[in-house]
């Protein structure tokens, strides 16, 4: 308890009161008797009350009112000095304590590398790369995409990709979560290949891909859009790594490290 400077001498009219209501018959209470330096008024024995002119502190005036307070409901005091267990228990039994119930709010961020699919409806486009060369599926020996310069009648042959959107558990300062389908349950995906990360088509089905985290996240991309024409996608599972074209025409669409790689295009129009 911090200690307070304060003057009983001040209250000495409110002391004699209740000490001639607690005993008529105090000689010392009508009126209180001087000493030599100090008021002393005498209760029955065990109980001295001295009013000093020199201040006291707060933890003495606390005892002198607990004291008086006792001593007027029981008139049998043997001490005025309360140890501090004691004075814990008269402040608890005279004190209300407030219950604070405390609000806990649900843990809404899940665990990293989570996505969920967003309720956006699928957007449908078609994707060139910086020299005007499409996306085609090439159903030969291998499933692939190739970047392929087309022309009048050819145009039908380009891919129409189907964005999907997610929501990441850990959003990034730039770039949106997205699964770009070809139709068919097929899907663009990023997994090692001897140790190394390549373009895959792979066949999963739409309700699969509605959660994903894990190895999963292969099937993610992060699409970024700089200026107002160019878009990157990056993969969510690789960071760093790129769809990227060739500068050659009719060559393999894949992933490469780096924006800057040479011979690798990786800024798209979406149309």
């Amino acid at each position: 308890m911090t200690d307070m400077c304060f003057n009983l001498a001040d209250a000495l009219d409110s002391y004699q009161s209740d000490c001639m209501e607690m005993d008529s018959d105090c000689m010392y209470c009508h009126p209180m008797a001087k000493t030599s330096e100090h008021n002393v008024c005498d209760q029955h024995s065990g109980l001295d009350i001295e009013v000093a002119d020199e201040p006291h502190s707060m933890r003495q005036l606390v005892n002198l009112v607990i004291a008086l307070q006792r001593f007027k409901k029981t008139q049998k005091v043997q001490s005025t000095e309360f140890s501090d267990e004691e004075l814990c228990e008269i402040f608890f039994e005279n004190f209300i304590e407030e219950c604070v119930t405390p609000t806990v709010h649900e843990e809404t961020c899940q665990a990293p590398g989570h996505y969920e699919k967003t309720n956006e409806e699928v957007k449908k486009c078609y994707i060139c790369d910086s020299l005007s060369k499409f996306l085609v599926l090439n159903q030969g020996f291998t499933r692939e995409l190739q970047a392929i310069t087309l022309q009048g009648g050819n145009m039908s042959k380009r891919v129409q990709l189907e964005l999907s959107t997610y929501l990441s558990s850990v959003p990034r300062a730039n770039g949106r979560p997205i699964a770009l389908g070809l139709g068919r349950n097929l899907y663009l995906s990023c997994k090692s290949s001897s140790g190394k990360p390549v373009l895959s088509i792979e066949t999963v089905k739409k309700e699969d891909l509605e959660i994903i985290s894990g190895d999963m996240s292969r099937f993610l991309f992060y699409k970024t859009v700089s200026g107002q024409t160019g878009t990157s996608f990056e993969s969510a599972k690789y960071e760093g790594y790129f769809i990227s074209t060739s500068s050659s025409n009719k060559q393999r669409v894949d992933m490469c490290q780096s924006q800057r790689a040479p011979g690798r295009l990786t800024s798209f129009m979406v149309l």
